[in-house]
């Protein structure tokens, strides 16, 4: 298993820059890069890749995983 495919069980190692899956219901939500974190919270701003939007995730609602920078050729 390579580290992008382990789990995030809290937010204590996430930093700004980093780049995350959100799934939801067993479902991929979501990827893009991490912006602000608040671990005592559980809670993250994540930059969107497709929408370009800001947003907050939760760990408690959402399964988080660190994901590589895919680019189109």
């Amino acid at each position: 298993m390579t580290a992008s495919n382990r789990w995030i069980l809290g937010l204590a190692r996430v930093r700004p820059g980093d780049r995350i899956e959100a799934w939801e219901h067993r479902q991929p939500r979501f990827t893009g890069t991490v912006s602000e974190v608040v671990p005592q919270l559980g809670i993250a701003w994540v930059l969107e890749d497709r929408t370009g939007l800001r947003r907050l995730v939760s760990i408690r609602g959402h399964r988080l995983r660190r994901s590589e920078l895919v680019t189109s050729a």
